[in-house]
């Protein structure tokens, strides 16, 4: 009986060995397939994010240029903007990013707010629009850094931003 015993118990606990293995496999499998889905998922709202914080950013600046000059400063214009896309990457960004991202995407958002009670309104003669632009594209840009540093493999920062010569640039009164 004991060798009965012994030649069945063999096979047994190679069988639940395997299955334990089969089992810890998978495990780590799913666990790597859903951070792989959530970093997706944080990547593809940062995208949208800058995308469509660009697209106010024009928005504005057309509200800005359009402006009639019938309508002196201080009056307040209503706004063209649509604000629905911008509000719903923000929500995603509530929704899947992490402390850091949300937080770098509602300083932008904050950003985005300032110029555009400015713009209502109407810009004073002393207030110059490439320099109110320049603080919602600083947090942008502060933003890229923040979801470069969660989601890009080296994480480094970058030294710029764009390839726009700066305000400066005799390339802007030439």
């Amino acid at each position: 009986m004991s060798a009965l015993w012994s030649s069945l118990a063999a096979p047994a606990a190679a069988v639940v060995t395997t299955l334990a293995g089969v089992f810890a496999g998978s495990v780590v499998s799913r666990r790597a397939q859903d951070r792989h889905w959530v970093r997706d998922q944080v990547a593809t709202t940062c995208a949208r994010v800058l995308r469509e914080s660009s697209a106010v950013l024009v928005d504005l600046s057309d509200m800005e240029s359009s402006r009639p000059g019938t309508v002196p400063q201080g009056v307040v214009l209503p706004t063209t903007v649509d604000w629905r896309p911008w509000n719903e990457a923000l929500s995603m960004v509530n929704l899947v990013a992490d402390r850091d991202i949300a937080e770098a995407a509602h300083a932008l958002d904050e950003q985005i707010w300032r110029l555009h009670t400015l713009v209502k309104r109407g810009l004073t003669a002393e207030e110059d629009w490439l320099a109110l632009r320049a603080r919602v594209q600083e947090a942008q840009n502060h933003f890229v850094t923040v979801a470069r540093r969660r989601l890009a493999l080296a994480g480094d920062p970058l030294e710029r931003f764009s390839g726009r010569p700066s305000p400066d640039d005799p390339i802007w009164t030439a």
